[in-house]
């Protein structure tokens, strides 16, 4: 286009701007970031990638717990929780009585509450697994309208390339920490993982801090693998395609919701 601009001029709060100027660096494109405070304007230092915080020997204990109940273990930013299809059923949290980490069980806050005040006769292995036998009745292909099938799509992709990876033709997958602490179920982040030579991002429906979280995600784990990044199909032509025309060394896959009816990861 006769028009087309050569470079792009960002200017954002001083609080931001650290962050965004990272990112332009990792974007093969001509982006100037500068940070604005009060009426002055100068250019903005990038800021490293925040390195997440260790799992404390405490919450790692009940790893195996976890794994047992047929539950997958999830650094979640430094804190430990159990995942059955992606979705969180349970937590490892500090006990209001300074007696140590505790098992809460439940889909979210709310839930854990509700859980703990009906079931909390249980013990662990019992009242996890009766949270998972739960969760996977509904949490299944072709089981779209049911609530627990909207919650966590990004991680419920993620937990279908876990399980099996050569759907985006990669040997083996482990799960990366998130880049920042979650504040809710709901929320849209997407979801990591790292194999031989590879960072996978997983993401669904439009999200335009896509392509800005997977370079953090690579910067921070892998700067030389190759990205991935990995979207259902019907979300594959929102903007996907003409963004990563500025990440280097970027491969876009797309694959069935496991949710659809279709059989996970078909094309």
């Amino acid at each position: 286009m006769a028009n087309r601009a050569e470079r792009l001029e960002l200017i954002a709060e001083a609080d931001v701007a650290p962050d965004l100027a990272r990112r332009a660096k990792l974007l093969e494109a001509e982006i100037g970031v500068w940070a604005a405070d009060g009426p002055t304007v100068e250019p903005a230092t990038a800021a490293p990638v925040l390195t997440p915080p260790e799992l404390s020997v405490d919450h790692l204990r009940y790893g195996p717990l976890i794994a047992e109940t047929g539950a997958r273990p999830i650094d979640d930013h430094g804190t430990l929780i159990a995942e059955i299809a992606g979705l969180e059923v349970a937590r490892v949290v500090e006990a209001e009585d300074g007696s140590g980490p505790k098992l809460d069980v439940g889909v979210g806050q709310a839930d854990r509450e509700l859980q703990g005040f009906i079931h909390g006769h249980l013990d662990d292995d019992t009242n996890l697994r009766r949270a998972v036998a739960a969760v996977l009745e509904h949490r299944r292909p072709g089981s779209a309208g049911h609530p627990l099938t909207r919650l966590g799509r990004q991680r419920w992709l993620r937990s279908v390339l876990l399980d099996d990876p050569r759907l985006v033709g990669l040997d083996s997958l482990e799960p990366l920490v998130p880049l920042r602490p979650r504040t809710t179920l709901l929320g849209d982040e997407p979801s990591a993982a790292a194999g031989p030579d590879a960072v996978v991002v997983c993401s669904v429906g439009v999200d335009l801090d896509l392509l800005p979280e997977a370079v953090d995600y690579r910067a921070r784990d892998w700067p030389d693998a190759e990205l991935v990044v990995v979207v259902p199909e019907r979300d594959r032509g929102l903007a996907t395609d003409a963004l990563a025309a500025v990440v280097p060394n970027l491969r876009v896959e797309a694959m069935a919701g496991p949710w659809d009816p279709a059989e996970p990861g078909s094309r």
